[in-house]
């Protein structure tokens, strides 16, 4: 159980502390995105101990040597995670397959390759949640997008939707920034829904009193009346519209 973990157990404690300092163990990590995204591309963190938390891209096998591309969404490249039979939790090599949730620790390490400066000789993997090959709908080869249509939950693990995520939060970050050095607020403005959630909506509608048949007439003739006030029971609209 959660409550009885040693991890949960480390993570009250720290956070009962009078400065809470302890607590950014557990919020804080390195990312794929803060060692490859700089100009030199991570070649500062070679010979550096490096822990990856993310999910496998592709898992390339070979006699002696096993090459995983482990991605952890902070940006669209990945980590190159190089594997021998020393490694701690290699006989867990099976389970790692496209879309498989993986730990890996390691030490960064120049690359041989072209596609990238730096790589993780790993010491040790943990495999946290396995994939099925047979049935998870993302593979390694490109999707169409009208296939990701299909499994929405699932395509933002895709460059496509990551790169579009990532021009949208760029657009929307310098607009408000914009507004925000020339002294505007940011404000809520309401929304027109034919959604009631968790009757929320109940407090106000949105409605007409005019019909179609009332175009080309008087229209404050047409809006019904009772006793000289607005007859609101007579509304017409074909689904509730709510505040």
């Amino acid at each position: 159980p959660l409550a009885l973990s040693s991890g949960w157990r480390r993570y009250c404690a720290a956070a009962a502390t009078p400065t809470g300092d302890a607590v950014g163990e557990f919020r804080r990590r390195i990312r794929v995105a803060e060692v490859k995204g700089g100009e030199d591309q991570g070649a500062a963190w070679v010979g550096k101990e490096l822990t990856v938390r993310g999910w496998v891209r592709t898992c390339r096998a070979q006699r002696t040597v096993t090459f995983v591309e482990v991605n952890d969404g902070s940006c669209l490249s990945n980590m190159q995670c190089v594997l021998t039979p020393e490694t701690e939790g290699y006989g867990q090599i099976d389970s790692i397959n496209t879309g498989a949730s993986v730990l890996v620790e390691g030490v960064v390490a120049s690359s041989q390759g072209v596609k990238q400066k730096v790589e993780l000789k790993v010491s040790k993997i943990i495999v946290i949640g396995e994939s099925d090959p047979t049935s998870f709908p993302i593979q390694k080869k490109r999707a169409s997008r009208e296939f990701l249509r299909t499994v929405a939950h699932l395509r933002p693990r895709t460059n496509t939707f990551g790169a579009v995520a990532r021009v949208r939060n760029a657009l929307a970050y310098a607009t408000h920034k914009f507004f925000q050095d020339s002294g505007f607020i940011w404000v809520s403005s309401p929304i027109i829904t034919a959604s009631d959630c968790e009757g929320a909506g109940e407090q106000f509608y949105v409605t007409t009193l005019l019909s179609n048949s009332a175009e080309g007439g008087c229209l404050v003739n047409s809006i019904p009346s009772k006793d000289g006030r607005v007859d609101w029971s007579q509304r017409i609209s074909s689904a509730n519209q709510h505040f």
